[in-house]
């Protein structure tokens, strides 16, 4: 079972449309950064055997978070799709007995540990799962004449993989944003629609929400 469980939390975006001096990960929400509400809550995972970090390239940010949570960190990419591929190279020179991954975004920090190993058990029936969002307005496009909600959902982190399909079909270099959706039609997903209060930090104004919902939560 050594390591066939792999956990990574993405964490090495700029947060430009945040507007903060720093990244958006080290943000300080209610007396704590923002990137230790997810690994604290990640290490409570009853199947999750291995946790690695993707952070942003600095060197004493890295040694920083290594030392203080005690959690393996590798640099990330030009974007999240290269951070995602330098995400599965690590595991695959270090970790080869890897069956079974899951990303999630240091920018959701009131994901529960139990929604992660509800993730990894689903595994054993699906190629991957996908959390998902119905959409509750009105659509535009600037494409369709009258898209109906009723057709389109939103795709959030965690985002969970067999690791084998996963390193099959997966290309950093694809137009098509989300893993999952260039696998192959006979690819086993599920959507799980069961995601409360998955939030992420994008703009000031969901710090104050974030804030409250950590502090009230639990």
């Amino acid at each position: 079972m050594e390591n066939e469980n792999v956990l990574v939390i993405l964490a090495a975006g700029m947060g430009t449309r945040y507007g903060a001096d720093i990244p958006k990960q080290y943000t300080e929400i209610n007396g704590q950064e923002l990137l230790g509400y997810s690994i604290y809550e990640m290490k409570k995972s009853r199947l999750a055997n291995k946790i690695i970090v993707v952070l942003n390239d600095d060197e004493s940010e890295m040694a920083r978070v290594s030392k203080t949570y005690n959690v393996e960190v590798i640099k990330g990419g030009a974007n999240r799709a290269h951070s995602f591929q330098n995400a599965l190279d690590c595991v695959k020179e270090k970790f080869p007995k890897c069956k079974k991954i899951i990303f999630h975004e240091s920018a959701r920090p009131l994901v529960k540990a139990e929604v992660i190993d509800k993730y990894f058990e689903l595994l054993n029936q699906y190629d991957f799962v996908e959390s998902c969002k119905k959409i509750s307005d009105s659509l535009g496009s600037y494409i369709l004449k009258s898209p109906r909600r009723e057709d389109f959902y939103l795709i959030q982190a965690p985002e969970a993989y067999n690791f084998s399909v996963l390193n099959q079909y997966y290309d950093c270099e694809s137009e098509i944003y989300f893993a999952a959706n260039q696998f192959p039609d006979f690819i086993k997903g599920y959507q799980n629609f069961d995601i409360p209060n998955n939030v992420k930090l994008t703009s000031p104004e969901d710090k104050t929400l974030i804030e409250y919902l950590l502090r009230y939560s639990n």
